[in-house]
């Protein structure tokens, strides 16, 4: 028999409309503000196996968040064995059964101050080690890997533009390697939903060029997914910012970072953080400094990813000790006050 999930009066209109998508969850309650795993058709993680997403509906808001995974990159044999999450594993259910993402702040409901509190989720998995943009199959001597991030976001837009028609205001949202994908499917986002605001917030993806490995590697070896408009983008990442905010001026893009930020050193081959330091604080001067639409929450220290703590992050004293969560909050609303903090 097919699935008939329940539609409580309250959340009757967003059910229906997901009805398509849980077609895939037969056996599942798509209960209100219940996280759901959804298998979809034709995505893939880096070892072949089928995928999906995560969703947590709700009838408070029209407004939609989508959280991109992070976790690493890869793209050699070595890296994809230790480097990335979920490579040679792969994502479905049990791994989204035991998600400990899910219970963060930005998905707390429960949370008066919590700016995402009213919208439905959608939770994007990684496992493709492309940060979650690239369309390429490589053998790694031996170890095949499919690096299908940017199919896969192409399979689960097709679905999450059909779930959400009346859909508000998209918030694209991702931390590391999900932040990257952020701004890398951005444009995807942007087109498949013409009638909504959708806005962007990379957390920990500071769009510094890479050292080791280069970028050109990293293109190359994904055959990198970038936006047909940024052709500075073909060799440069730190274009991409700028891009979105100049293309897209009615849209408000948002980054936080640790501008020494340890662990995307390692990744992107600074010897410092000094180093990295330097980057970031260029990218930050260049790049979104002269925009009017992207701002940035910027802490002096070595740490990677804020989205997790959103309710207890504040900047320095220096910076006037602005907590993350107001600051999220002002870019979420469009706050005409809304402004880059630190470092």
């Amino acid at each position: 028999m097919p699935c008939r999930p329940s539609r409580p009066a309250r959340l009757a209109a967003p059910l229906l409309l997901v009805g398509a998508l849980l077609a895939a969850a037969c056996g599942t309650d798509p209960s209100p503000e219940t996280w759901t795993w959804v298998a979809i058709p034709g995505s893939a993680c880096g070892n072949g196996s089928a995928t999906g997403l995560g969703v947590n509906l709700t009838g408070r808001s029209r407004d939609v968040v989508v959280y991109f995974q992070g976790g690493g990159a890869c793209w050699n044999q070595d890296t994809c064995f230790y480097a990335a999450a979920h490579v040679t594993s792969g994502y479905g259910p049990t791994d989204f059964a035991g998600e400990t993402t899910l219970t963060e702040a930005p998905f707390d409901r429960t949370n008066a101050a919590n700016p995402f509190k009213d919208a439905s989720f959608v939770f994007i998995p990684y496992c493709t080690g492309d940060l979650h943009a690239g369309d390429a199959t490589n053998d790694y001597g031996g170890l095949v890997v499919h690096h299908a991030g940017a199919l896969n976001t192409g399979a689960f837009l097709k679905r999450l533009a059909v779930t959400f028609p009346g859909a508000r205001s998209i918030y694209v949202t991702g931390s590391s390697a999900g932040g990257y994908g952020v701004q890398l499917n951005y444009s995807r986002f942007a087109e498949a939903f013409p009638m909504a605001e959708v806005h962007a917030l990379a957390d920990s993806a500071q769009a510094v060029p890479p050292i080791n490995p280069s970028y050109a590697t990293l293109v190359a070896a994904w055959n990198l997914q970038l936006p047909a408009g940024c052709l500075e983008c073909r060799t440069t990442i730190t274009a991409l910012p700028a891009w979105l905010a100049t293309t897209y001026p009615g849209s408000r893009f948002a980054l936080t970072a640790y501008i020494q930020d340890q662990t995307l050193s390692s990744f992107l081959g600074y010897t410092t953080g000094a180093e990295m330091n330097a980057a970031t604080q260029l990218l930050l001067t260049d790049a979104f400094a002269p925009t009017s639409n992207a701002r940035w929450f910027a802490i002096d220290g070595t740490s990677h990813t804020m989205l997790g703590g959103l309710a207890s992050i504040a900047s320095s004293p220096a910076s006037g000790s602005v907590r993350l969560e107001d600051w999220v909050t002002a870019w979420y609303t469009g706050d005409p006050a809304w402004a880059s903090v630190g470092p």
